[in-house]
């Protein structure tokens, strides 16, 4: 048995396995980030960032570009954001608890909000895009429209009261979806959330993102 070889690849396993590293790669699913960036969105600290990226960079699932002073992190490629998704679907189908999205929406938004599964559902809907801008920017779906979830109560008008509101975001995991979908839906629009996102899409390739300069 080539011991070296199954350590090769153990060393994949070592670096991914971490919930919160999970996150940051979610994160680096939707554009490239920096390292205090990350640490505002993740609500972890710098040096607790700059620690886990460190390790998935030693892994070789991250790449970096540095711009001044600043180091920008990004995913090695899509297969780095596939994995994390076969990874979640193993997961669900085969660990007898609740899945993470499961028990992080248990009495939340989800309860009032309807969903939709994947982008097969989203027919004709008006597609809302709800994360920060500069992820919207680096790739999101054809012809959606962007309004981050920090924005959506003062530009709650620019929203259509005649037409289903599809809204996404980073990916199954992510919740500002459904905290739209449910503020939408408080106003009295039909807004739907829904489960899949850049990651999966990422991962997958089933929709070709739209990238603007």
């Amino acid at each position: 048995m080539n011991q070296d070889a199954y350590g090769h690849v153990a060393r994949i396993g070592k670096a991914i396995g971490n919930g919160n590293r999970l996150e940051l790669l979610e994160l680096m699913a939707q554009a490239e980030q920096s390292v205090h960036d990350m640490a505002r969105m993740s609500r972890m600290g710098v040096t607790a960032v700059s620690s886990h990226l460190q390790v998935l960079k030693n892994a070789g699932l991250v790449r970096t570009r540095r711009d001044g002073v600043r180091i920008y992190y990004r995913l090695a490629g899509p297969e780095v954001a596939g994995l994390f998704v076969f990874m979640k679907d193993v997961a669900a189908r085969f660990l007898p608890a609740p899945s993470a999205a499961d028990s992080a929406t248990e009495g939340s938004s989800c309860d009032i909000a309807p969903l939709i599964h994947t982008i097969d559902e989203a027919g004709d809907a008006f597609m809302l895009d709800v994360r920060p801008a500069h992820e919207y920017l680096a790739g999101h779906y054809p012809g959606a429209v962007s309004i981050p979830l920090d924005d959506l109560a003062s530009r709650m008008d620019e929203l259509p009261r005649d037409q289903r509101v599809i809204v996404y975001c980073r990916g199954e995991f992510c919740l500002l979806a459904r905290d739209a979908a449910r503020l939408m839906r408080d106003k009295g629009i039909d807004a739907w959330a829904m489960d899949e996102g850049v990651l999966e899409w990422r991962a997958g390739g089933s929709v070709e993102l739209t990238a603007t300069a």
